[in-house]
């Protein structure tokens, strides 16, 4: 079962969503978080559902037609005046079911650290990968912290390595199967443990034409 988000939590307040935006606007910040962004555009092939799309940094990159979903209703806003097209994300189970989206407009999904913050990033992953299914997307990236980096945050609940994802059989997951994995920038899982930045990306491609039953 995939815990709901109570709204009292920090990431809903407006206080969140302004820090997040400064941080977004430092200019050594931008030249950094550059790098990360290509590392995930490299993997992007079409429009796209930025599933926590946060600050918006990838977003705004992302080809046209791409939609980010996020939970800060002051995030929202602030992107919706920015001219990007950002819809409020339902912090409970049934917002991984990607309501309100229509079949046929997306092409790939990405989900850049959001399922540590899971009970059950399993859980998750199947229930996104079948609405992925549903409406047509044939790839999802996901990207999740290393080592030290899921260590730096209380709010963490899953620590996502190599050994839970081959315990957790995320090689095939429904009608997607897990293409391509890789650490970065350090390109060797013990990085995450040097380097606090270190992320494991991981590339899910849909490898049949039904949808994954529920």
């Amino acid at each position: 079962m995939i815990d709901k988000l109570a709204p009292e939590t920090p990431a809903f307040d407006a206080g969140y969503a302004d820090e997040q935006l400064r941080r977004s606007r430092h200019p050594l910040r931008r030249l950094v978080k550059g790098f990360y962004l290509r590392s995930v555009l490299a993997h992007v092939n079409g429009p796209t559902i930025d599933y926590g799309c946060g600050a918006g940094q990838l977003l705004a990159l992302l080809p046209p037609g791409s939609v980010g979903l996020e939970l800060n209703p002051h995030l929202v806003a602030a992107h919706r005046r920015a001219g990007l097209d950002v819809r409020q994300w339902q912090a409970n189970d049934e917002g991984f079911d990607l309501p309100g989206l229509s079949p046929g407009q997306f092409k790939c999904l990405v989900i850049s650290h959001v399922l540590e913050h899971l009970p059950d990033p399993t859980a998750a992953l199947q229930r996104l990968l079948r609405a992925c299914a549903r409406l047509g997307v044939q790839r999802l990236i996901a990207v999740v912290p290393g080592a030290k980096g899921y260590a730096s945050d209380a709010t963490h609940r899953t620590f996502i390595d190599a050994r839970y994802v081959a315990t957790q059989a995320w090689h095939q997951l429904g009608a997607y199967r897990l293409s391509a994995s890789r650490f970065f920038p350090l390109p060797w899982e013990g990085g995450g443990e040097l380097y606090i930045y270190n992320e494991m990306q991981l590339v899910f491609d849909r490898v049949a034409a039904v949808v994954d039953p529920a």
